[in-house]
């Protein structure tokens, strides 16, 4: 009995760090007991003292011929205490004793009886460490917890760098799983674990089980690039993906923020993959924009990411942009001044223009610029479409395509004037109006077609579809082919049943219905505005037309504001002119009162009634009149006036930007339009189809020289005006360069 309590108050010594007390036991009452296990879990000293790190009773113990590599009732031996807890003392010691590299912890025994077991022993072992009992070895241990020095002894001891725990976790998979990024001295020791695995030929593509990552995904989350390096360089796969979410390292690397990760990572990637997808179609792109890394994001884009890339639910690059980082438009420009350079290798120096930000390969080269235009919610952002690069693109996709706008310009003319036409001889029933009917039903018939093409083009899902929806312009000109659609097919269904009566001519006294007149009064102002508005998608003279509809939207929010005072005068002027005819009902009263804020107020007729005293309430009337006079007419209208041309320059800039927006908006259309697959089809003429062809896209690099008046033979030309913002442009990033070389040369 006194054995036992000496044997247990020994273990309990050691557990508790009294190494004096369990030294002086061990010495004075030695027994071979007290190398046996002990307590449920079957704990010894030896496992103990290397869990505490005491290298002076281990030597004490090793004396009385131990077994080094006696395991508890989990599989842990003394190495893997040691191992876990990273004392790279005791593990040298153990493993110049003997201990084995290859013992594995597992539940083997845990269901034998142990009712028999006293209360005390029962919790010997209660601090040590709870391992996964799915056979992991030393080496696994750690690695799990970054380690590195023990990991250098183990796998010079001959460890197994490529073993494998009961779920087939090699310990590589395991490196930087408790390292937090922030905590450099921690990654450091990751980036040592790394080296040491990989030289000893540890499997670098080894894929976890559960997640079905790597561990360069591990060195891609934590942002180290000397892993990352060590990884690639042992032929690690960088866009490995796994199965949870379908991220690559290259996802991580771009979510991380780290430039130099992702940089290395991207110089081991074929530009072709630059925008690979996960799971839910998101790029690399979309995941640094997620984040506002800033500096990432500029880096996939020089590597020739799509900022036109969508996910499963539409969210495009450049969506994420503008909703994450701080300043888009500043960013933007960063990147479209990048691609305006200048080479002087030879002689003559050259411009350089780069549109492949604008036209990535594999997309529609309007792609991004739309998908701008989606994502811009105010003018603000929309002024990088006067940035030079874009403005140059536009136009010179302007200038492959407005062939097929004039033609639409040509059947928009022929519509309005032959339903202009058309109205004026259906009133005065003088001459045959058939043909013009039919000129009216083919064009009219032509734009309807085109309006419903351009609509089920987009697709549904599309960020484009919901802002192409949201535009006036689009239920304005199918109103108008509508319209006059309608028109001719019930005018030419009416002609026919006139002429099926017997009726040789349209009676002239017989009027059209009056719904029709209707229908044809509003049709015929319809397809004027949007004439006006399509004449405004022109470069050089829609200038004004777009000018006109922001000062109308300044002063219809004037008027919106002010309404209730214009109702009120209208209501008043009702009571106090009820016996005047333009009084005689609300509405009337309410049309009154806006004409007269024009000047129009026909004094003599309002207050006529004075002259032979039958004048209702005359004091008020002037009174009501002349505050009128003050407020509505005159306050009023001077503010509606001051506001619509207060800032001629902002108008002016506004306008532009409209234009721009016009302007690209139409040669996206044309653009999806003569990509679609049925203008590819072997049905189109040859001659048609290589027309297509060599107006469907643009070259994505174009020079010209600094004296040059105009772009070389195989570009088409350009204004002036952006061929100057460019040099401008050019010559500023040429001065950066150069700046940027000097301190770089005098810092290194």
């Amino acid at each position: 009995m006194n054995s036992e309590n000496d044997h247990l108050n020994f273990i309990t010594s050691i557990e508790n760090d009294d190494v004096q007390t369990a030294v002086r036991i061990f010495v004075e009452r030695f027994d071979k007991k007290f190398l046996q296990p002990v307590g449920v879990l079957r704990v010894t000293a030896v496992q103990l003292a290397a869990w505490k790190g005491n290298i002076e009773l281990l030597d004490l113990l090793y004396a009385s011929r131990p077994d080094i590599n006696a395991t508890d009732k989990i599989g842990r031996c003394a190495l893997f205490h040691a191992a876990h807890r990273g004392n790279a003392e005791v593990v040298n010691w153990l493993l110049q004793h003997g201990a084995s590299t290859e013992t594995r912890s597992g539940v083997e025994y845990c269901y034998k009886n142990i009712s028999g077991c006293s209360l005390n022993p029962c919790f010997i072992g209660r601090d040590l460490p709870a391992p996964e009992c799915w056979g992991r070895t030393p080496m696994h241990q750690a690695v799990k917890n970054n380690h590195s020095a023990v990991v250098k002894i183990l796998v010079h001891a001959g460890a197994d760098v490529n073993v494998k725990d009961e779920r087939g976790i090699t310990p590589l998979l395991l490196a930087g799983c408790t390292v937090a990024k922030e905590d450099s001295d921690e990654v450091s020791k990751f980036n040592d674990i790394i080296d040491t695995l990989v030289t000893a030929k540890a499997m670098a593509n080894a894929i976890h089980p559960d997640t079905g990552t790597t561990a360069l995904h591990s060195a891609a989350s934590l942002g180290s690039p000397v892993a990352t390096k060590r990884l690639l360089n042992g032929g690690a796969w960088p866009l490995y993906q796994c199965k949870s979410t379908g991220s690559t390292p290259l996802h991580l690397a771009a979510s991380t923020g780290n430039p130099e990760t992702l940089s290395i990572l991207l110089e081991n990637v074929p530009a072709r993959h630059v925008d690979i997808r996960d799971n839910i179609n998101r790029t690399p792109l979309h995941r640094a924009s997620y984040q506002g890394h800033h500096e990432c994001v500029q880096i996939l884009i020089d590597h020739g990411g799509n900022l036109a890339a969508a996910t499963k639910t539409g969210v495009t690059v450049i969506d994420a942009i503008f909703a994450h980082i701080p300043t888009p438009v500043l960013l933007l420009n960063d990147i479209l001044d990048s691609r305006v350079r200048v080479n002087s290798i030879d002689k003559s120096s050259q411009i350089i223009v780069d549109f492949n930000v604008l036209a990535p390969k594999g997309e529609l080269q309007m792609g991004v610029v739309m998908s701008l235009i989606a994502a811009a919610s105010n003018v603000e952002q929309l002024t990088i479409l006067q940035h030079p690069l874009v403005e140059t693109f536009l136009w010179l996709k302007w200038s492959k395509l407005r062939v097929f706008f004039f033609s639409l310009v040509f059947v928009h003319t022929l519509l309005v004037l032959s339903l202009s036409g058309y109205s004026i001889t259906i009133l005065q029933h003088e001459t045959d109006c058939t043909p013009l009917r039919r000129i009216l039903a083919s064009c009219s018939f032509v734009l309807f077609l085109h309006n419903v093409v351009q609509m089920s083009m987009v697709p549904r899902r599309n960020v484009y579809f919901r802002y192409y929806l949201r535009q006036f312009e689009t239920w304005l000109s199918f109103a108008c082919a509508l319209m006059s659609l309608t028109i001719s097919m019930v005018s030419g269904y009416a002609s026919e049943m006139t002429s099926s009566s017997g009726e040789k001519e349209l009676n002239p006294a017989r009027h059209p219905p009056q719904w029709l007149l209707h229908c044809i009064s509003l049709a015929i102002l319809l397809a004027w505005m949007q004439m006006m508005l399509l004449i405004g998608r022109l470069p050089m003279c829609g200038y004004y037309a777009l000018m006109f509809s922001t000062v109308l939207k300044n002063i219809l929010k004037v008027l919106l504001a002010f309404v209730c005072l214009i109702v009120g005068f209208a209501f008043s002027f009702a009571v106090l002119f009820h016996g005047n005819d333009q009084f005689r009902n609300s509405w009337r009263a309410v049309v009154k009162t806006v004409v007269m804020m024009m000047g129009e107020y026909e004094y003599g007729a309002l207050f006529s009634d004075e002259k032979n005293g039958s004048s209702f309430l005359p004091a008020t009337s002037r009174v009501v009149f002349l505050a009128f006079v003050m407020l509505a007419s005159i306050v009023l209208m001077n503010l509606m006036i001051g506001l619509a041309v207060n800032d001629i320059q902002g108008l002016e800039k506004e306008g532009h930007i409209r234009q721009l927006l016009k302007q690209a908006e139409f040669v996206g259309h044309l653009e999806r339009l003569t990509s679609h697959r049925i203008f590819r089809g072997n049905w189109l003429h040859p001659r048609l189809a290589r027309l297509l062809d060599s107006r469907r896209g643009i070259p994505t690099k174009i020079t010209f020289g600094y004296h040059e008046r105009y772009f070389h033979e195989s570009s088409p030309g350009v204004p002036a005006r952006l061929r100057e913002a460019l040099f401008l442009l050019a010559s500023a990033n040429s001065r950066d360069c150069k700046r940027w070389a000097t301190c770089r040369a005098t810092n290194g």
